[in-house]
Formats: C-alpha cells, structure tokens, sequence
C-alpha cells in the first residue's frame, strides 16, 4: 500500500446468471478498491514526474504497482508501466540511490540527475507527490460538501423514526429541543451532539433496557413538554429515542471551509496513531489496517451505494497515505528531503551506500509492519 522511491522488483445451469447474482458484488468491491488505490498512488506519483520533469530530471520509468509488469509502453526516453501488486508505484528518476548502478542511467548528464540539481528543487520534487495527494483530498472533499447537506450546528430535528420513542409521544420534525431531563437531571441543549452526549450510557450510567426522560420543545412559538422512552441501543451503547439531525445546504465557501477543517481532521489522526504506538504499541498495532481491512471497509462503502461516503474514504487515504510519506523514515518521501537538507548543510553528499543500507532498512521495517497488519486483518475474519 505504501508508496516508495524505490522500485521492486455447471451444465443445466445459466453460468452467467450465476455470476450476476452472486460474483458479481465482489467483483465490483474488487474493481472499486483498486480504481480507489490506482487513483491515489497515480497521483502521487505523476506529482513526483512532472515536478521531476519540470526541472529537467531524467526519468527512465514511470510504474503504478510493484511486481511483475502487466503493461508497458515507452513514451520518449520514459517507460510507462502499470504493475501486478497495487500496493504502490514509483518514479526511476536519474540521481537516486538505488538507481546508481542501473544501466537505464549510465549515460544520464550529471544536471540531469537529482544530484545535479539545486537543494530546492530536489525537495519540491519529493514533497510533490504528499502535496498531490493533499490536493486530491481537499478536491474531493469540498466537492463532497458542495453536493451534500450537511448537519446543522443546532438541536432541531430534522425527521422522526416511526414507531419509537420519539414519534410515540408526538415529536415532529422542525422541533427543536431545549433541555432533557432524566432521572430528576436537567441538561440543556444546544446542538445535536449535546443530545447524543445526553442519551449516551457512559453519561447515564443506567443498567436498564429503556429509559424514561422529559424534553423540552420549541415548535413555533410554542414551549411543549413530551415524555419520551428511550430504547438502549448496544451497538452505539445510548439510548434511541427515533430522531435525526435537521440539515442544510452550504454556500460554496462554507463547502471550502468544511472541506478544509474535515482535511485537518483527517490529517492530524496520524499523529494522534504516532501518540498510541508510543503509550500502548500493542494495542494500537493490531488497531492498524493494511491493503486486506482498507478493502473490506472499501467492500462495506461500495455495497452501502453512497457516492459521498466513497468518495470521503478515499479523501481520508489520500490524506493518510500523504501524511505517512512526509514520516522521516528513509525510504519515504520525507526522509528523502531530510537527506537533501542535511547535504546541503554539511555540504557534501552522504555517502550513497549508506543512503541505500538505510532505505532498505525503512522499507524492509515499513514493508514488515504491512505484512503483520495484514496477517492481523486476514485473523479478524476467523
């Protein structure tokens, strides 16, 4: 899944019935998890070429996936390649490491070479693919919430569920909740996030199937009083009472705005992983997902048919796969800049062989830790 600089090498029966009713959903998970993961490690990696070939940097290969070749086409002095493995791709770009003994850039002029290229450069073409990622994430999310309705930042009820607790006692959408209050205990409310605190069991702290609570309306001009029962819920452990959040539909800035502080979010949930790998490593590590959970969550959006749901998963990896490449682990992105920087600043080179002990030591460390989230994954199913 991790994107690298470095390359690796029945007869009364309808058959196609039968493919119809039961293959077909799977062959369509299929095709999705790897439209979604082509999609990403291409536009990373086409940020890598063009900045590449922005500064005059010979590029020898161009390949989305690792493993045997399926395709390849050369195009000028570049050779397009599409792989078996999706878990990856990159960029032969003439000055690297691994590519020092290659016979593809034996005869590559030195200013043609990363190394024959100023710091600047050198760092703008590294950090170009985490950057296109990044761009594909905030595109698809404010395009998302440019679309979609959203939830709005109050306590009015947008429908009520037939049949529960709510639409029993006569609660109608449009109402908006003021206060709760259970057990003798007022709580206010101010937004609908206030209401699932509320009926939340860690709040209450009940050891009761149903729940019996007064809630305070505003329909109107009207201040109604309703008593409503709330049924436990296991799966989100709150009560249900049978009400949903009213919506709204944002103004293309306010779709810029969302987009962008739903991107932070997603961005900074790396570090919060970091934090836990530290405190609680076991724990977390079997939290993690490699290519086999990141299809199954894939497999369960497909099936659900929401578009926006698909399309913020594929936000949220183009996010996280970014983020994971800026990690100064050598064999990454962001260790790549760390190499140029440090070279700029002790002004020589650091020695190639040891540049290359150390990207095979990160991609074997992250290439392991791959391997055993996706033993962890495959363990889930039995």
């Amino acid at each position: 899944f991790f994107s690298s600089r470095r390359r690796h090498t029945r007869s009364d029966r309808d058959w196609s019935s039968d493919v119809c009713s039961s293959d077909l959903p799977s062959i369509i998970n299929i095709l999705v998890f790897f439209v979604i993961l082509g999609a990403i490690v291409l536009i990373h990696e086409l940020g890598h070429f063009l900045t590449a070939k922005l500064f005059g940097v010979y590029c020898a290969e161009f390949s989305i996936g690792m493993g045997p070749k399926l395709f390849s086409k050369k195009k000028g002095e570049t050779d397009y390649q599409i792989r078996a493995l999706p878990i990856g791709g990159y960029v032969a770009m003439a000055g690297e490491a691994d590519q020092e003994d290659s016979e593809l850039m034996k005869d590559v002029p030195y200013e043609r070479t990363l190394k024959g290229i100023k710091t600047w450069k050198k760092c703008i073409i590294m950090l170009a693919g985490v950057f296109m990622n990044f761009v594909l994430a905030l595109v698809l999310l404010i395009g998302i919430y440019s679309f979609v309705e959203v939830q709005t930042n109050t306590s009015e009820i947008g429908s009520v569920v037939k049949n529960n607790g709510a639409y029993n006692a006569g609660v109608q959408a449009g109402d908006t909740i003021n206060k709760i209050t259970i057990n003798g205990e007022e709580h206010i409310i101010a937004s609908f996030s206030d209401i699932q605190s509320v009926l939340s069991n860690e709040n209450l702290q009940l050891d009761t199937d149903t729940v019996t609570m007064q809630i305070s309306l505003k329909r109107g001009n009207q201040n109604i009083e309703k008593t409503v029962e709330g049924k436990y819920n296991s799966e989100s452990k709150s009560y249900v009472i049978g009400i949903t959040a009213a919506t709204k539909k944002l103004t293309f800035i306010e779709a810029i705005r969302q987009g962008i502080n739903q991107f932070i979010e997603y961005a900074l949930l790396i570090f919060t992983t970091l934090g836990k790998l530290i405190t609680d490593l076991t724990h977390t590590v079997s939290q993690l997902s490699g290519p086999v959970g990141i299809y199954t969550v894939t497999a369960q959006v497909t099936q659900s048919g929401s578009i926006s749901t698909l399309l913020s998963l594929t936000a949220l990896l183009s996010t996280n796969i970014g983020m994971f490449n800026l990690l100064p682990i050598p064999g990454l992105d962001g260790s790549q800049v760390l190499f140029a920087l440090v070279e700029k600043i002790i002004r020589r080179e650091i020695p190639t062989k040891m540049k290359y002990a150390l990207q095979m030591a990160g991609l074997i460390l992250v290439f392991g830790l791959m391997i055993f989230v996706t033993i962890n994954d495959i363990g889930k199913f039995f």
